[in-house]
């Protein structure tokens, strides 16, 4: 599906208003690390910015990485409470659930990264299909290290596959875990799929000459030069039949 201005969109549906309501997919940049956004953006600052000590706060791979996308939050509260290789689950709506994948179909993989090691598959309120060509890359919400829980990653071709897909999550101690509504899942970032190719090889001219262009900004302001080396990345959202039925 295309809009009228025929750009792409990536389409989530659910007939649960309240989720619609109170627990919709948000753009990523809504859910940034407590930790992150509490950083002094300086460790020393002084009048002019290319004489001033930055955090990595002011780094602009990670504050755009953060940013990428969109976060699917939860949609109502949920508690776990491992018990072997079993997990014991309660939703505050009944009406939802989860399965899981059996221990032995992980093996031993990722086990210094979840110590509990039954995958749990959560019902997912929301029907999500898009644009021809495009795919939603699922990822884990890296830097926020306060949850014991983390998305499993992942790549749907949300234009070809079914329109219902679980929240695959892994905790990573086994103590009991509360999830609070509202509470960041997976971010999620729409990819489209096209024949890239990277090439390798010699040193060229080339990039030899677009090294210097770009150094050359280093100077051009005290302000420094990242305005001049990063473009914006736009992740629009449009929330529909949020209001309550007349």
């Amino acid at each position: 599906m295309f809009n009228k201005r025929n750009k792409p969109e990536i389409n989530f549906e659910t007939s649960n208003w309240a989720v619609r309501k109170f627990a919709g997919i948000r753009p990523a940049t809504d859910f940034l690390p407590k930790k992150f956004k509490n950083l002094p953006a300086f460790v020393n600052k002084e009048r002019h910015m290319v004489d001033s000590v930055k955090t990595v706060k002011a780094c602009p791979g990670i504050k755009d990485y953060l940013s990428l996308g969109y976060v699917i939050p939860a949609w109502c509260d949920m508690e776990f409470m491992p018990q072997g290789n079993n997990i014991i689950g309660r939703y505050s709506d009944p009406s939802y659930n989860h399965a899981i994948h059996g221990a032995e179909q992980l093996g031993d993989f990722l086990e210094n990264t979840y110590k509990v090691r039954t995958p749990l598959k959560l019902d997912n309120p929301w029907r999500i299909w898009a644009s021809k060509g495009w795919s939603i890359l699922y990822l884990p919400l890296f830097y926020h290290e306060e949850l014991n829980y983390e998305a499993v990653p992942g790549i749907i071709d949300h234009d070809l596959g079914a329109l219902h897909s679980p929240i695959n999550i892994m905790l990573k101690e086994p103590v009991y875990t509360s999830i609070k509504q509202g509470d960041p899942l997976v971010q999620i970032i729409p990819i489209k799929r096209e024949e890239v190719t990277l090439r390798t090889g010699k040193e060229t001219e080339t990039s030899y000459l677009r090294n210097i262009a770009i150094n050359s900004m280093n100077m051009m302001s005290f302000k420094g030069w990242q305005r001049f080396m990063k473009d914006k990345k736009v992740f629009k959202l449009k929330a529909e039949d949020t209001d309550l039925p007349e």
